[in-house]
């Protein structure tokens, strides 16, 4: 199974860097998937530079590092659309780490052994040893929404109403592998992987980054399971500046750990869409 792993960077690095170092130090053999770095006009983003040696490619993702709304998805999508070759994506948020070796082959392992899966996402861990119970998402919280977005005879906005939004449960695109088969990428290409958000008289509805997708592929009785291997999952570092100030410590001790880890590599910088000569990127 060929494998293309994708991260945004969006002012994380520091972030990015812990999880291409523990990605790397964990997994040895890397013949079989190809890491792509997208960044969003992040301004250290050369910090990032040592991980070309390693055969990571790091490119701009054509966004800004600041936006209105979350263009994580769309970063995604485009990028799904770029790299059509392969059998399996990994989607990963930049404030992973990883704590256990050959991860990314068990996930594809547990991928390939059920056909009604269109995904395995990674057990969200706190500490690397734990196992974080993701809370309910089904929850209600109230929005004002215009009732019609079209002014009235005075050329006013009408009147706003309150209603209730649920927002749904879907998979979660921490860590998480999805099969590259029709389904997918015509759901991709239909609907896409960003955050939806509908109106209706008895509250609507919220689907976070991949939740349309999720209930895309619930209508074709596929699933997805959590996997038996753990990541750290930091949570939070690119909307909350004290949560990721916080965990800053945390972060710089690992980064520390796995950069010292690393084998030196001979340097490989491979062209944009070109897999690197793996025999000098082992």
């Amino acid at each position: 199974m060929h494998i293309q792993a994708i991260v945004v960077n969006h002012g994380t690095t520091k972030y990015v860097e812990l999880l291409l170092a523990s990605l790397l130090v964990h997994h040895p053999d890397r013949s079989a998937f190809d890491i792509l770095v997208l960044d969003n006009a992040s301004p250290d983003v050369n910090r990032l530079d040592w991980a070309k040696d390693y055969g990571v490619e790091i490119a701009s993702s054509g966004y800004p590092s600041e936006s209105a709304i979350n263009t994580h998805g769309e970063i995604l999508r485009d990028a799904v659309f770029d790299r059509p070759d392969c059998n399996a994506y990994l989607f990963l948020d930049a404030d992973v780490c990883f704590v256990a070796d050959n991860t990314i082959q068990t996930m594809a392992a547990e991928l390939a052994a059920r056909d009604d899966l269109f995904a395995v996402q990674a057990t969200w861990s706190i500490t690397g040893d734990d196992t974080f119970e993701i809370p309910p998402r089904w929850r209600e919280y109230d929005m004002f929404v215009r009732d019609s977005f079209k002014f009235d005879a005075n050329g006013e906005w009408p009147p706003l109403r309150e209603y209730v939004v649920r927002v749904t449960d879907r998979i979660w695109p921490f860590c998480t592998l999805i099969r590259n088969d029709h389904v997918f990428r015509r759901t991709v290409e239909l609907i896409g992987l960003s955050g939806a958000h509908n109106q209706a008289l008895r509250g609507g509805r919220q689907w976070d980054t991949f939740g349309l997708l999720d209930a895309v592929m619930q209508t074709h009785s596929r699933r997805w399971q959590r996997s038996e291997r753990r990541v750290i999952h930091f949570g939070n570092v690119s909307y909350q500046d004290d949560v990721a100030n916080g965990k800053a410590a945390r972060r710089d001790e690992l980064l520390t750990n796995y950069l010292a880890r690393l084998v030196p590599q001979t340097p490989c910088r491979p062209a944009r869409h070109a897999p690197p000569d793996r025999a000098k990127c082992q």
